[in-house]
């Protein structure tokens, strides 16, 4: 299946960000991966992430009413405060909480379908982010529980079969994507993908 329209180049992060604020209902992966396919570099995002993609990361968060991520990248990552002070101040000004409900996902917890309709009913208008990682990406997008899929790409060859590729699954997915949107900042390219059922 293929758009009818081309992809909006943006030339800002809030501009390429602005469809997912504006969006009712949308649930949105937002993921950072090297060229090569690698989401952590011994273990962790952190050398794979810069100041866009931290920008992009965050103006996602500040719009969503949820942020959904693994326990076992909560552990490895930490997520003591979601947003900074200022960020807190615009969502209290706009009426929603100071910070995005956090919703740790484990394997002894709720089955990410059962998890998303009680999110989906807790919040019926709202814009939902997963945050991954890589394994609980793979069951949400298996389970076609994922909306959009917003992709950083770091300008970094990593290789190391031992590290993390964005999306963790045995079976195959046959997904097809629709470019909605991308943006460039330094070497970092922002794309925005509409996942097609």
């Amino acid at each position: 299946m293929q758009s009818m329209s081309a992809p909006s180049l943006h030339a800002d992060i809030e501009g390429f960000l602005a469809p997912l604020r504006d969006a009712n209902a949308l649930t949105a992966a937002v993921m950072v991966t090297s060229v090569d396919g690698r989401a952590t570099i011994a273990g962790r995002v952190g050398e794979l992430t810069g100041d866009a993609d931290q920008q992009v990361l965050l103006g996602a968060r500040e719009a969503a009413a949820a942020v959904i991520v693994g326990a076992s990248t909560i552990a490895a990552e930490g997520y003591d405060r979601l947003l900074d002070d200022q960020a807190r101040a615009r969502r209290q000004a706009r009426g929603m909480t100071p910070e995005p409900e956090l919703v740790s996902v484990s394997r002894s917890g709720p089955p990410p379908p059962e998890l998303m309709a009680d999110l989906r009913r807790r919040h019926p208008d709202a814009l939902l982010i997963c945050e991954g990682g890589p394994r609980l990406l793979g069951l949400m997008v298996s389970e076609h529980l994922i909306d959009q899929l917003v992709l950083g790409i770091s300008p970094l060859l990593v290789g190391d079969d031992s590290q993390k590729r964005l999306l963790e699954i045995a079976q195959p997915l046959g997904i097809e994507l629709e470019l909605l949107g991308l943006a460039l900042s330094g070497d970092h390219l922002f794309l925005r993908y509409g996942i097609l059922r």
